[in-house]
């Protein structure tokens, strides 16, 4: 994670910049004007200060980040994080609801579902279907309905109050709810070929992508317990499962399970040395046992990688005293209610930033029509949900 305000790799600011940054845009909101700078800060509020800079009596003084010209500022009733499935569901319910929606999305083309090569398993769509094209027609759904939908790169939320405030580079959004919907981030690829392949032959999903490799010879990489579960899931579609891990599993849940299976082929104390292809996709890959003195190689189609999972984005919304699933790790994702509630008040949190483990297209919509019906309840003090279908 960034320190002291840098911008991290997920392209937020770190907690002790988010900080600094959230007590300046509150002071900005209160109208206490602009301050003169000293040695890189500013000195707000104070009394009776004798350093140089602005003061006003009865206000305690804090030092925070200069900050710049201050962004235009917009009003909606719901205010979503995020472009995702998740998100553009949320986004199609409120609109619906005549409620006024903006999404913000940081680039609707590098997300899980915008990645991901096709579809075949959610209902309704052509199993031939990219994800790019599923995500573009869920964004415009919501548009048609009347969303808002802007590409903006979302730096600092405020959540605490009757008001929240998402701020970007360019202008800051005031809301009556907020929805928090910035999906994960997956680890950098870390294989020579992992990313040339990606969505060609490698996958992070067995559960997605799976039947696509029956009868075949597949790889799964890593020694986790959802790396187990994955390769379980594999072994009714693929030939044979090759199960590639640096230590010994043991003390792994389920190990033993897959270890039982007659399709799967175990490689202990061995690593991943290249995922190897052509135009078609992966064609194969090489790997290394402990203690050999040559690579060896395996003539596979597919390459399921589960070395270190993925992380909730959160470094926007780690300052705003949101609760996460174990107090005081942000990576453990946000917590909420079955109504996708957060411990604050108009703040809600769907899709993979709530770190489930089902991480499916179709889990992340029912988050986002599930916040939606809540959002609606919330704001117009309802105290039953109000579907919008009419029986005649």
């Amino acid at each position: 994670m960034a320190k002291g305000g840098h911008v991290s790799r997920s392209g937020a600011v770190g907690v002790r910049g988010a900080v600094k940054m959230l007590l300046r845009a509150r002071v900005d909101r209160a109208g206490l004007g602009a301050p003169r700078s000293f040695g890189g800060s500013v000195a707000l509020g104070g009394s009776r200060s004798r350093r140089p800079g602005w003061a006003r009596p009865g206000r305690p003084q804090v030092v925070v980040a200069l900050a710049i010209s201050k962004p235009e500022e917009h009003e909606c009733d719901v205010c979503i994080v995020g472009g995702g499935p998740a998100g553009c569901t949320c986004a199609l319910y409120t609109s619906r609801a005549d409620l006024k929606t903006v999404v913000l999305d940081k680039n609707n083309t590098t997300g899980a579902l915008a990645i991901t090569s096709t579809i075949a398993n959610y209902p309704g769509v052509d199993k031939t279907m990219p994800g790019q094209q599923l995500l573009d027609e869920m964004v415009k759904q919501a548009v048609d309905y009347g969303t808002d939908y802007r590409r903006a790169q979302v730096f600092l939320v405020d959540s605490q109050g009757e008001y929240k405030y998402v701020y970007t580079p360019d202008a800051t959004f005031k809301s009556r709810a907020l929805v928090l919907a910035s999906g994960a981030m997956g680890r950098k690829a870390t294989f020579k070929g992992e990313d040339t392949y990606l969505g060609r032959g490698v996958s992070y999903c067995a559960t997605c992508d799976g039947a696509f490799y029956r009868g075949a010879e597949v790889v799964v990489v890593g020694v986790t317990q959802e790396a187990v579960e994955e390769a379980q899931f594999l072994t009714k579609f693929a030939g044979t499962v090759h199960w590639i891990t640096v230590k010994d599993p043991v003390g792994v849940p389920f190990a033993d399970d897959l270890l039982a299976c007659d399709n799967v082929k175990h490689w202990n104390s061995s690593r991943l040395v290249s995922i190897d292809g052509d135009d078609s996709g992966v064609t194969g890959i090489r790997l290394k046992q402990r203690g050999a003195e040559s690579e060896e190689s395996l003539d596979v189609t597919g390459v399921f990688v589960y070395v270190a999972g993925q992380l909730p984005i959160t470094d926007f919304c780690q300052a705003s005293g949101l609760e996460f699933n174990e107090e005081g790790n942000h990576e453990s994702g946000i917590k909420v209610n079955d109504e996708m509630a957060t411990n604050q008040p108009g703040v809600f949190a769907i899709g993979d930033i709530r770190n489930t483990p089902y991480k499916q297209v179709v889990v992340a919509a029912a988050d986002g029509c599930i916040a939606a019906m809540a959002i609606d309840k919330y704001l117009k003090g309802r105290k039953n949900v109000k579907v919008d279908w009419v029986h005649n």
